[in-house]
């Protein structure tokens, strides 16, 4: 009998970890209180689940203690099917047709951990590339157009946590004066997109606009030669179609189907009341 309490605790407690995740993939980061909230668990015990999934691998501190964000490590729960499907099978043709008839090469990235990710490209299919084997590269948020425009138009509180994690970074290429990046964020809000900075590569220049869905998905940006086209070119022969691309894309991945999504914490913590 004893054994059998003890596996269904065990059972509770994984019901519990899972719920935790769940809602950190909601959210992107969040903090104890945030979690405790949504998954209707006492802060104790959110905070001894974050600690296990922390060790694990799963989860990682998001800047202050108290804020947390997911890990390159729970990519590993999803080797049961093609992660990033709705790219390869949704953005990638779109993308792979925006090159065809404008020539430039563009890149889909996501944020991961203060980082924008490259998930995929169309660099092989352009004659006038001159960056390959892009995909998994790791960018710095305020120097890609991408993060910049990522920053400009996530929520408030995604933002000011994204920003909380760079301040505590020791990477120089994170470091911002407020004033001045509230000023640019706004700019960038307004006119719809974010240019590279050409610190990165000053060979290259870069656009980037985002994917919008019921939160920002990813960003998609076009990569052109410093040299070849001025920003006034750029700004009235590609905005627009990039833009275009961009809501192509998000409106393809509305209209998938949406995978089937994990029982809500709200449902099992009822079905868990004494």
């Amino acid at each position: 009998m004893a054994r059998t309490g003890g596996h269904e605790r065990g059972v509770r407690a994984l019901e519990r970890g899972l719920a935790v995740l769940a809602a950190m993939n909601r959210h992107k980061v969040a903090s104890v209180v945030e979690l405790a909230r949504e998954t209707r668990l006492p802060r104790p015990t959110v905070y001894r689940l974050l600690e296990t999934l922390r060790s694990a691998g799963f989860v990682a501190r998001a800047g202050s203690a108290n804020r947390f964000c997911l890990a390159r490590q729970v990519r590993t729960l999803s080797d049961g099917f093609v992660d990033d499907e709705w790219i390869s099978g949704t953005a990638k043709p779109l993308m792979a047709e925006f090159t065809r008839k404008l020539v430039w090469p563009l890149a889909l990235m996501t944020f991961e951990e203060g980082r924008m990710v490259i998930r995929e490209t169309t660099h092989p299919a352009s004659s006038l590339s001159i960056d390959y084997g892009m995909v998994g590269r790791r960018l710095p948020m305020l120097r890609t157009a991408a993060g910049r425009v990522y920053l400009a138009v996530c929520p408030d509180n995604e933002r000011r946590t994204i920003l909380d994690m760079l301040a505590h970074s020791d990477a120089g290429e994170d470091r911002f004066d407020a004033r001045r990046l509230g000023a640019l964020l706004d700019s960038i809000r307004a006119q719809g997109y974010a240019l590279q900075d050409r610190e990165i590569n000053p060979k290259t220049s870069g656009i980037s606009v985002p994917i919008r869905g019921s939160r920002v998905f990813v960003c998609v940006s076009m990569i052109w030669i410093a040299s070849a086209l001025t920003m006034e070119d750029v700004h009235k022969r590609f905005a627009s179609p990039l833009r275009a691309l961009a809501g192509r894309i998000a409106d393809e991945i509305a209209g998938r189907a949406a995978p089937p999504a994990l029982k809500s914490p709200s449902a099992w913590q009822q079905s868990r009341q004494p």
